[in-house]
């Protein structure tokens, strides 16, 4: 019996060396601060999953219900009906959904390779549910948030990348970088082939344009079932590309937990 417990503190201790040893070699490759972040995001995922259950009740617009006309032009109207905080007097950038971000995770905290989230994970609505606040595949409608050349359409985690115009010069001293990309994530639903896309690869895009719908399926967390489109902002004026917070470029906080997002819509027979 001693020798059992003998040898097993021996492949105990020797496995808490080797996991000692490999922690300490992290570190010396990415730094201490990247390898806490890292481990910090790792124990943060069940947040994630447990937060969206216990927050409020489905908040969900009965005028969401009907299906897009794809046959009009939906533009985003040029006046604020935002009920948002202002960042900044004229963002260039319109919000591009209606929806909420309920949980931190969800939240733009910084780069990936830091442990951090990249972008904004905007939902339909609280009960991450569609549009219908019961089923969880189609969410509300996404737009083009810049004027723009649709750059990449990736249908396995429903990603739209826009590469924006040039921003005007106005906005050099507010404005991290004026060469951006925009990304929209999730528009299509986990449990079939539907993509909920609605440009091309190559094609011209004004601001305001209906790009998508919010959707479910995530390449890397198959697991989701939020529907929500996760918006992100990339300075492309360097290399490799830097991900920026969207706040100064929308006029909303996407820092704050349980901001609110509301594109006001109008229709146009253009």
């Amino acid at each position: 019996m001693k020798k059992i417990f003998t040898k097993l503190m021996t492949i105990i201790t020797a496995i808490a060396l080797a996991l000692f040893l490999v922690l300490g070699i992290i570190v010396i490759i990415v730094g201490p601060e990247k390898t806490e972040n890292s481990i910090k995001a790792l124990f943060n995922i069940d947040n994630y999953i447990k937060d969206y259950k216990e927050i409020l009740p489905f908040l969900g617009n009965s005028d969401n219900n009907n299906d897009i006309n794809l046959n009009q032009k939906q533009v985003l109207s040029v006046f604020n009906r935002r009920k948002i905080e202002s960042i900044t007097n004229n963002p260039p950038l319109i919000v591009p959904t209606t929806g909420v971000v309920p949980t931190n995770f969800s939240l733009y905290s910084g780069p990936i390779e830091e442990g951090k989230h990249e972008g904004i994970n905007i939902w339909t609505n609280y009960n991450g549910t569609g549009m219908d606040g019961k089923t969880y595949n189609k969410g509300n409608p996404v737009y083009a948030a810049c004027d723009g050349t649709v750059r990449q359409v990736w249908d396995d985690n429903g990603d739209v990348s826009i590469i924006c115009d040039e921003l005007d010069p106005i906005y050099k001293k507010i404005l991290p970088s004026l060469k951006i990309k925009t990304i929209y994530g999730h528009m299509a639903n986990k449990a079939n082939a539907d993509v909920y896309i609605y440009v091309e690869e190559g094609q011209r895009v004004k601001q305001g344009d209906l790009i998508g719908n919010q959707g479910n399926r995530c390449y890397w967390s198959p697991q989701n079932i939020m529907v929500t489109v996760h918006f992100g902002i990339y300075d492309i004026s360097v290399a490799p590309q830097v991900p920026l917070d969207p706040s100064p470029y929308i006029g909303v906080s996407c820092t704050t937990l349980n901001q609110t997002f509301t594109a006001g819509i109008e229709e146009s027979s253009i």
